[in-house]
């Protein structure tokens, strides 16, 4: 029963931070769909270069990251690392490109929704990405996409993580 309420409150916690930064919208203002938007080098799968990435933390043995488009005209990100510990953790997410908050899923809830996204284009090589959770704002960070698209930069924190254009599979 304890379980049942506190997956409740997390459910309720979260569809209040969507509610409480979604902006309202007219029909005539519909979000363009991300495919008129996102630089089409970002799409695809992507693999940590451990040995040119930065983290605050203990570096993980590995980390994927997919982006694809959904048919509702959003970005759906995939993500999964094979911690320094051993363990999985992956997660996904999909959000329009213009802010509009989205709704991340990650495997340590299970199928509860873990976390409130936002995503928005700032240049044609940058995107900003705001992670929140109850309310608060637990991330903020930013992808840059290299001119030749062959690599991206995830930096938030201390953490600077460089990504390579994943296109086999070792």
């Amino acid at each position: 029963m304890t379980r049942m309420l506190l997956r409740l409150s997390l459910m309720a916690g979260l569809l209040m931070s969507v509610l409480m930064v979604t902006p309202a919208m007219s029909a005539s203002e519909d979000p363009r769909d991300a495919r008129e938007q996102v630089p089409a080098a970002l799409i695809g799968p992507w693999k940590v270069d451990m040995e040119a990435s930065r983290y605050a933390g203990n570096k993980p043995r590995a980390a994927l990251r997919t982006f694809q488009y959904t048919a509702d005209g959003k970005v759906l990100v995939t993500f999964m690392t094979y911690g320094a510990n051993g363990s999985y953790s992956t997660g996904h997410w999909a959000a329009q490109v213009d802010g509009t908050p989205g709704i991340e899923y990650h495997s340590s809830a299970g199928a509860m929704p873990y976390n409130v996204v936002s995503f928005k284009k700032i240049s044609e090589t940058t995107l900003n990405l705001t992670v929140t959770r109850h309310g608060k704002v637990t991330l903020e960070a930013v992808y840059t996409l290299s001119a030749d698209g062959k690599m991206l930069t995830y930096a938030y924190g201390d953490n600077s993580i460089v990504y390579r254009r994943w296109d086999k599979m070792d």
